[in-house]
């Protein structure tokens, strides 16, 4: 009597690219803003492996969040194997990246990515349990990428207080965005949002950047104000047409930013 041959079944596809690359992109221009930043300021080999730490450590968030999701359901997916292979070598790449900084440019290059270590931490936890677009991770998320303009800076160096003072600009510009863009999505989707807190927020990072740096970096931070008093004023736009232009402004913040800084300091 012959044994019936089982049909094979076929191992589920897994699609990569959702798995390596970030599919939200908004998170793009948080990430190179303040590279761009620190590059143009103070540029220095030990920046560039600096920057190239922070590029690979951005990458490595979407595949440990979702590997961290399937951990924390107790689940292993098709994906997962997947997912922590690339955490794991995006990570272990970053960590050579910033070796090598630290072996060009010393260990102080270090003090501003330690001092932003809570902030990464807090939007992993929020990660690992799918609330990683909450407003408290955004913000923090943002606010730990800022970090990489000071690294950058002091990679080549320049002084702790000037290239933290590069980090904070950064962070002036993005906290008050964040609250911005929320509000118009939030409108976008027939909810009430009040124009208050963003407003009141890029009027406290026009204040406080007054206070430690130069003309150019102000006017930078009153044509953010500008622009989120004008829209939320308006219709919203189409969430596109948001992304882009937060983006322009982005870049016009950053050149603005460059030109208020003296040259920096060789090594």
């Amino acid at each position: 009597m012959s044994t019936a041959t089982l049909p094979s079944l076929p191992l589920p596809r897994v699609s990569l690219r959702p798995l390596a690359l970030p599919t939200e992109h908004g998170g793009w221009g948080f990430l190179f803003e303040p590279i761009v930043l620190g590059l143009a300021v103070a540029p220095s080999r030990g920046g560039l492996f600096v920057a190239l730490a922070f590029v690979l450590g951005f990458l490595t968030r979407q595949p440990l969040r979702l590997g961290l999701q399937d951990a924390m359901r107790g689940c292993t997916y098709p994906r997962t194997r997947w997912c922590w292979l690339f955490a794991v070598s995006y990570a272990t790449l970053a960590l050579a990246s910033l070796g090598a900084a630290v072996a060009m440019s010393g260990w102080v290059v270090i003090v501003p990515i330690g001092l932003v270590a809570p902030l990464g931490i807090t939007q992993i936890l929020y990660d690992a349990n799918n609330r990683g677009r909450a407003l408290l991770p955004e913000l923090g998320g943002a606010a730990a990428m800022a970090s990489s303009a000071a690294a950058i800076a002091i990679a080549s160096g320049m002084r702790i207080v000037p290239a933290l003072a590069l980090s904070g600009i950064i962070v002036a510009r993005a906290i008050p965005s964040i609250v911005y863009v929320r509000a118009l999505l939030a409108r976008s989707h027939g909810r009430s949002a009040s124009s208050a807190p963003p407003l009141a927020l890029h009027a406290i990072a026009i204040v406080l950047v007054a206070l430690f740096v130069k003309p150019l970096a102000v006017v930078a931070m009153a044509l953010l104000f500008a622009r989120a008093a004008w829209q939320l004023a308006r219709p919203v736009p189409p969430a596109k047409k948001i992304g882009w232009t937060e983006v322009v402004f982005g870049l016009m913040t950053v050149g603005l930013v460059v030109m208020s800084f003296n040259p920096p300091i060789s090594r």
